[in-house]
């Protein structure tokens, strides 16, 4: 048996990661890039007990992070898990601009399962390309898990399996709803349920757009092995 075991992990304080690696006396490496994490655990000459207990608590403590098991990239995983379940996925963009479906269609392979990507950048185009109404956009502003949902229910029509949605605000000043500067909503949808997850970002714009993008490969992952979805 190999005695090396890896976890990729995102969006969690490293430091929580070492104090309970540590406690543990577990031999480890970790190899972080912002919230994108790589861990290796040495279990070598540890009792099978040992093991078992430290893997359970681990799983346990660290498991809604945990987006694979095996040294790969939220969108090779993303795709890895698309093509398994014979989906296809549409994205629909705001401020993330086409970087999230561009992040997807990096991956060999993806053509396979990727439907479309929509980049819906002003309130006009939400309504016109993706069937948000004005009322909607007035109302609770473009920048809303309202608009994040709609955007993914009209992808939903136009012929995929799974939609994801971004819209923000990623600076450098806010628009003229007055949000802060970083507020985000990514919508991951499929055909029976929709789930929009709020974000606040901080750093330049480059930062917030990458953030925007790598928690709804991440929030797609996830609803997609959380076995909710009916793909």
């Amino acid at each position: 048996m190999n005695p090396i075991k890896t976890f990729k992990l995102f969006g969690l304080d490293k430091s929580q990661l070492v104090t309970f690696l540590t406690e543990n006396g577990v031999k480890h490496e970790i190899i972080s890039n912002s919230n994108d994490i790589l861990l290796k655990i040495n279990y070598d000459g540890l009792s099978d007990t040992f093991i078992d207990r430290f893997q359970k608590e681990f799983l346990s403590k660290f498991s809604m992070y945990i987006y694979a098991e095996t040294d790969i990239s939220l969108e090779n995983q993303l795709v890895k898990i698309l093509t398994v379940r014979g989906a296809k996925l549409s994205v629909a963009e705001s401020f993330t601009g086409g970087g999230l479906s561009s992040r997807i269609t990096s991956v060999s392979g993806a053509s396979k399962v990727f439907y479309e990507g929509i980049v819906a950048y002003s309130p006009d185009a939400k309504h016109d390309r993706l069937g948000v109404s004005y009322q909607i956009l007035d109302t609770f502003k473009p920048v809303s898990s309202q608009v994040a949902s709609e955007m993914c229910k009209g992808l939903l029509e136009r012929g995929c399996d799974i939609a994801i949605s971004t819209t923000g605000i990623a600076g450098p000043k806010s628009d003229d709803s007055d949000f802060p500067v970083g507020l985000c909503y990514t919508g991951v949808s499929s055909k029976s349920k929709i789930t929009v997850f709020k974000h606040k970002f901080k750093g330049t714009r480059e930062d917030i757009t990458k953030s925007g993008i790598e928690v709804a490969l991440f929030h797609a992952i996830m609803a997609l092995r959380s076995g909710s979805f009916d793909v």
